[in-house]
């Protein structure tokens, strides 16, 4: 009987390889410190220091909403508060006060000095034009693994492009989620002169999570910008966990009468016929289908297969978009590339491919 139940747990535990994972998730956005508290409102940041009236922010969406509260009078007064992965426009607005990023930074990085007393402050970061419904464009990528070294002529092309906002990605933007690969990454999107949101891939498990989750916050997540929204869930074992699909329930519940971006590493059904291209379990593939179709999801966007291709999966346009440089299957003649898309209050608008080789 021992055995038995044993064997129960260990096959129960298989069944949910993501399950630790999400639970890692909760923890993600919120830090306390003697001098200080902070709470970032939908886990959207990982704070990578609270401490000497500093606070360093990396930013998973194009709006923040932060509370932080000032523990007392030692810890008031001029606070230095940095988001990295912010809007190149953005601005920090203090208990409803404006201010403007120091000079000098990079694009991306937004440093901030500002006044605090004890007590909580509502703090958030925005671009002026954050609450105006209107179209504007994004790119999209993902798998670029083992060519990590080059990546930044593919940041380099999205930089070229006029007009984007952030780029969103579909997860495996390292090979074995090494702590090196993951510092190249770093240096490469210094290159990137917009936003990096993304999503982890099988390959960001081949470490430990932690590595990913410290430095780029969560990998199920769901932002708003100008009337559309972006869903990011972790599907790195090819699988949802059904964490997770609680959490996607409620996401898709919440954009259901916006236009809505649908963003994971693994199709749920492979269309272009590659072995282990998909989603491990069909039944868990069209159950997420199911989930996305009655949730009016406008747009799906995949990873993990090397390649481009556009199709319909229960009759919402699909893209796979793996050009980041990893291994490219040049089945598709396009070799390394990314998507630019176009959307807003009222739909999607074009998708287009956009070339890195010729």
């Amino acid at each position: 009987m021992r055995r038995v139940a044993w064997l129960a747990l260990v096959l129960a535990a298989c069944t949910r390889p993501a399950d630790e994972r999400a639970l890692q998730e909760l923890a993600i956005g919120q830090a306390e410190s003697p001098d200080a508290r902070v709470a970032v409102g939908g886990a959207l940041a990982a704070v990578r220091e609270l401490a000497d009236r500093r606070l360093v922010l990396r930013s998973q969406a194009p709006v923040l909403d932060i509370e932080l509260v000032v523990k007392g009078d030692a810890s008031a007064g001029e606070w230095e508060i940095t988001i990295a992965n912010a809007l190149p426009d953005a601005t920090l607005a203090v208990n409803g006060m404006t201010y403007t990023r120091d000079p000098g930074e990079h694009p991306t990085l937004a440093r901030f000095h500002v006044p605090l007393t004890p007590g909580p402050h509502a703090l958030r970061l925005a671009p002026p034009d954050a609450g105006i419904e209107a179209s504007y464009r994004v790119a999209a990528m993902a798998d670029i693994q083992d060519a990590l070294p080059e990546v930044d002529e593919v940041f380099a092309a999205i930089n070229a492009v006029p007009d984007l906002r952030f780029v969103v990605a579909m997860g495996d933007i390292t090979q074995r989620a090494e702590v090196e690969e993951f510092d190249l990454f770093d240096q490469q999107l210094a290159i990137l002169q917009i936003p990096f949101f993304t999503t982890l891939g099988n390959h960001e498990l081949w470490g430990p999570p932690e590595r990913y989750f410290e430095r780029y916050g969560r990998a199920s997540f769901q932002f708003d910008f100008k009337g559309a929204a972006f869903t990011f869930v972790d599907s790195g074992d090819a699988v949802l966990d059904p964490i997770v699909e609680g959490w996607l329930d409620d996401w898709l519940a919440t954009a259901r009468d916006r236009t809505h971006v649908f963003l994971t590493h693994f199709p749920p059904i492979d269309p272009v016929g590659i072995r282990y291209g998909a989603m491990r379990n069909t039944t868990d593939a069209h159950r997420l289908l199911s989930r996305l179709a009655a949730g009016a999801v406008d747009l799906t966007l995949y990873g993990h297969i090397h390649t481009y291709a556009q199709f319909e999966n229960a009759g919402i346009p699909a893209y796979i978009s793996g050009g980041g440089g990893a291994q490219p299957m040049r089945g598709d003649g396009i070799d390394r590339h990314f998507l630019v898309i176009e959307l807003g209050p009222a739909g999607i608008g074009p998708v287009e491919v956009q070339r890195v080789d010729d």
